[in-house]
């Protein structure tokens, strides 16, 4: 039997892009949580929220800065955030001849927190984790198997059926596949039971319970069962950001929703905790580089 080139196989994951296409952008497919992006142009650096994701490059470059630090990825590699996080991102490569081409599959965290321990019973070890290491952000290139596994993912998710009988199935080897190459120690440490992702997870996640209020690191850092120090110091390695810079980033975004949904700026700004409308347009502006007044409805 033949063995397929990785080119090939980059060519056939490519082609399973472009066949399920419908737009500029992002196009979700069957399956929930996953679908494709294509560019035919570069695009300029932007302000986004990316929810936890694995995504797949096919063709084309991509630069996303998370505060102080940056992560590029091009075709065979694969991106990987953990928690919601503010980025910016830039596409740098993309022609019409050859269009910028990726494939995105939302994580379920518990479910790969299930693998992990799954696999480490089977391997009778626990892994113990360390902390010199730890981002909620890891790129990599991905191997063969991957790239494989990510084509029949598309091609599975192209079908209302396939996708309720057979997607799962994928999803859950892409997790074991993931967790048990070459960057699966990584992985794991990140996101072992006892690291540190879970308590900044908690905190992450009350803050996006409660963006419409006033919230302090203190609280957070009680929420964390850690001091003020150490939780500003874990949660910033995580996240690249500070804790304040990230709660301002999650208010900002979910703003911007706001207005395009087409709530009115001051009620907005009120529904993500402004206690001054000055400010919120202010900071606004800073970020997204337009005042509330410009964003399109």
């Amino acid at each position: 039997m033949m063995k397929i080139s990785r080119s090939n196989k980059m060519d056939r994951f490519n082609h399973l892009i472009e066949q399920n296409v419908h737009q500029e952008g992002f196009t979700p497919l069957h399956l929930e949580g996953v679908g494709v992006v294509q560019w035919h142009n570069a695009q300029e650096m932007s302000p986004f929220l990316y929810e936890p994701i694995i995504c797949m490059m096919g063709q084309g470059e991509k630069i996303c800065r998370v505060g102080d630090a940056s992560f590029l990825y091009q075709s065979g590699d694969f991106f990987i955030n953990f928690l919601p996080i503010p980025v910016y991102a830039e596409v740098t490569v993309a022609s019409f001849e050859a269009p910028f081409q990726s494939a995105v599959m939302n994580i379920n965290l518990i479910k790969l927190a299930d693998m992990i321990m799954r696999i480490e019973h089977q391997e009778k070890t626990v892994r113990k984790t360390t902390s010199d290491s730890s981002s909620c952000v890891v790129v990599g290139q991905a191997n063969d198997d991957l790239i494989e596994l990510f084509s029949r993912l598309l091609s599975v998710a192209s079908d209302p059926l396939e996708s309720a009988i057979l997607g799962e199935s994928i999803i859950d080897e892409i997790y074991y596949r993931l967790l048990t190459g070459e960057h699966g120690h990584a992985l794991r440490q990140l996101l072992h039971e006892y690291g540190n992702i879970q308590p900044v997870s908690r905190a992450v996640t009350h803050i996006h319970n409660n963006v419409n209020k006033v919230i302090k690191v203190d609280e957070l850092a009680s929420i964390a069962n850690m001091s003020k120090t150490s939780f500003f110091n874990t949660f910033k390695k995580l996240m690249h950001v500070s804790p304040m810079q990230y709660i301002k980033s999650i208010k900002l975004q979910k703003a911007q929703t706001l207005l395009i949904q087409g709530i009115q700026a001051n009620e907005a700004s009120y529904q993500v905790g402004y206690n001054s409308f000055s400010q919120f347009s202010r900071e606004y502006k800073r970020f997204f580089g337009f005042p509330p007044s410009q964003t399109g409805h």
